[in-house]
């Protein structure tokens, strides 16, 4: 009788709890999408339509459909995706569609907002937009051969492709007729972009940034408290200095051990100096590491000993 208390008594606080989580979750059901752009029934003679909607406060994503021609009678759902942001590049051939879109918050949702458009031709081809895919913008890495990609565009006969360095200066160019190249980056900051062409029309340059770091950051340098220090205060005040690199965004880890063969981890920590901590009774053995967003890493610093009476 008490075990089946007991495993009632369970079952109805993990009924409780996701009751309250759902209570806790932002309610957005009554909110409304604005749709911004495209407006209603707007006619293109380009093939890249870009989708605008303003944010619904409490939102996570949003979900956004396109169908040909319409929902009602839909003969193609053309694009059925889930996303973070409040826009979207799409490639429609020529027709007539409807797009939609709805907020998204845990279990709630917003009602759809629905518009119209048709894409009559293709026949501004400068209008359209080339998508790059990989890698993002502002991009931080330690490996030099990238392979690059872009989203096709409707009649399209080829692809320019072209980087610059940080000093604006162009340092390959490449005609390309499909949609991704490999290309070797020497270390630094660069800027890739590509443009769309039909032989008689060419797109804008859409572009990206990427950062090539293949540079380990500079070892730490212990500060304090100095080597086999031994102190009755048990809160401690770890510092050390480091010479940073140009390039990509670095950073330091703290490691702090019980044992001198480094085996027992107390703690590893992500931070910058000076770091505080409240250290229990013993002896502790730490050092400090950098790294960088690219993915290098330094040798760790010295060992020092700390003994807290």
């Amino acid at each position: 009788m008490k075990k089946f208390i007991l495993i009632a008594f369970s079952i109805i606080s993990l009924m409780c709890f996701s009751c309250e989580e759902i209570l806790l979750e932002d309610d957005i059901s009554k909110e409304e999408v604005v749709l911004v752009a495209p407006q209603n029934n707007e006619q293109f003679n380009s093939t890249s339509i870009t989708f605008t909607w303003e944010p619904v406060q409490y939102a996570k994503k949003y979900r956004l459909q396109i169908a040909k021609p319409n929902f009602t009678s839909p003969t193609q759902i053309v694009l059925d995706t889930e996303i973070t942001v409040t826009n979207q590049i799409v490639q429609l051939p020529v027709g007539s569609y409807e797009w939609r879109v709805q907020a998204i918050s845990g279990n709630t949702t917003t009602a759809y907002q629905t518009r119209s458009i048709v894409v009559l031709s293709n026949q501004n081809f400068q209008d359209n937009t080339v998508v790059l895919s990989s890698p993002a913008n502002n991009f931080n890495t330690n490996i030099t051969a990238q392979n690059l990609s872009w989203e096709s565009v409707i009649g399209a006969t080829g692809y320019t492709f072209q980087v610059f360095n940080s000093n604006n200066v162009i340092i390959t160019t490449q005609n390309i007729t499909g949609t991704s190249t490999s290309f070797t980056f020497p270390e630094g900051s660069f800027t890739w972009r590509v443009r769309a062409t039909n032989g008689n029309q060419n797109t804008l340059f859409s572009s990206n940034n990427i950062i090539v770091d293949v540079t380990a950051p500079n070892v730490p340098t212990l500060v304090a408290p100095s080597n086999a220090t031994v102190t009755n205060d048990t809160s401690v005040n770890f510092q050390w200095s480091r010479t940073p690199i140009a390039g990509s965004i670095e950073s330091d880890k703290i490691y702090i051990f019980k044992d001198a063969a480094l085996t027992n981890l107390f703690s590893e920590t992500q931070t910058s100096s000076p770091y505080s901590v409240t250290l229990p009774v013993g002896t502790y053995y730490w050092y400090v590491k950098s790294f960088d967003i690219a993915g290098n890493q330094s040798v760790k610093s010295n060992v020092y000993s700390l003994t807290i009476n």
